[in-house]
């Protein structure tokens, strides 16, 4: 690059060419930023509901397991016994 080109201003048109393209890139990051984060509500939502059934299902565990236990300790008795 010769001291000539490195030196020159940058004219009206290409300063408003830059710009324009700078304010377009601008736009495509703010679109994916409204789908990203309308993708984050959706998860959100979707973790909140396996969170509730996975409650659910913890406190059926809970209940079965104990039960469980007696009834395997009757079989071990009876096939002991």
């Amino acid at each position: 690059m010769s001291n000539e080109n490195k030196d020159r201003g940058f004219t009206n048109g290409e300063v408003m060419s830059m710009f324009e393209s700078l304010q377009s890139g601008i736009g495509v990051v703010a679109e994916g930023v409204t789908a990203l984060r309308a993708d984050v509500d959706i998860l959100k939502k979707d973790v909140s509901e396996i969170k509730t059934r996975l409650t659910s299902v913890e406190d059926v565990i809970k209940i079965i397991i104990p039960a469980h236990d007696k009834r395997i300790t009757r079989l071990e008795l009876k096939a002991a016994g």
